[in-house]
């Protein structure tokens, strides 16, 4: 995923590439060259969510901008391999737990970091039972359903059997 920063947009993604951001994974299905509001020649990328029901609604976004926007391509093995490492791992209590630093972890839509805020909620949830806000698990359920229905489309199994073994990671 980092290496992806020091190459030019243009050559990272194209047509038909798969991308997601924090809750969807999209599929790339146009290109376009439009004028932006400045009057300058600009080219777009044409995205889609692959969900069905949810295909009807497209949208652009500038193809110098996709990095700078969150929109990242899907996870490979071995970043999976990582994650799956990461949630096995006892946490280390020296972490810092605060909303803030959650939101902001998860807004950089990096897999391996969203996984360290995963271990993070539900180290707390455990020390803290039923105190555990309803906030935080909000966050913990979109964190598994986003990481396992990307995950499960990467790898080609179910989102649920993929859920169920980050569960029992954890």
């Amino acid at each position: 995923m980092g290496t992806f920063m020091s190459t030019s947009s243009k050559n990272i993604f194209s047509v038909h590439d798969f991308i997601t951001d924090f809750e969807d994974i999209y599929q790339i299905f146009g290109k376009k060259s439009e004028k932006d509001y400045h009057g300058n020649e600009c080219e777009y990328f044409l995205y889609h969510s692959i969900v069905e029901n949810k295909k009807a609604a497209s949208f652009s976004i500038p193809v110098d901008n996709i990095l700078k926007s969150g929109l990242r391509r899907l996870i490979e093995i071995p970043e999976i391999e990582e994650i799956y490492k990461i949630l096995k791992k006892p946490l280390n209590n020296t972490d810092i737990f605060d909303f803030k630093t959650i939101k902001e972890t998860l807004y950089l839509n990096d897999p391996i970091k969203t996984a360290y805020v995963l271990k993070q909620l539900c180290a707390n949830k455990v020390v803290t039972a039923e105190k555990f806000s309803k906030n935080y698990q909000e966050i913990l359920n979109e964190i598994v359903f986003h990481l396992s229905n990307e995950i499960a489309f990467v790898t080609k199994k179910t989102p649920e059997s993929v859920e169920k073994k980050i569960r029992s990671l954890l």
